[in-house]
């Protein structure tokens, strides 16, 4: 099966949710791009769903945005 390219950090969009892969993993998981530090881009976090944990966009490599129904 072909990887996704992966998504330019500098195109990710706050308050969106991603499928993501952290740094050195196999498994994808849903994260999203939170401004909850500050709105201003070098504080969003990434949100791992399922966690109270946020973590830096530069620990994931980001595959796929998801779309609201």
């Amino acid at each position: 099966m072909k990887e996704p390219i992966s998504i330019d950090p500098e195109n990710l969009r706050v308050g969106s949710f991603y499928w993501a892969r952290r740094a050195g993993a196999d498994d994808a998981e849903i994260v999203q791009v939170t401004d909850v530090f500050g709105a201003a881009r070098e504080y969003w976090s990434i949100a791992v769903m399922g966690s109270d944990q946020h973590y830096s966009p530069r620990d994931f490599d980001f595959l796929i945005r998801l779309m609201r129904p």
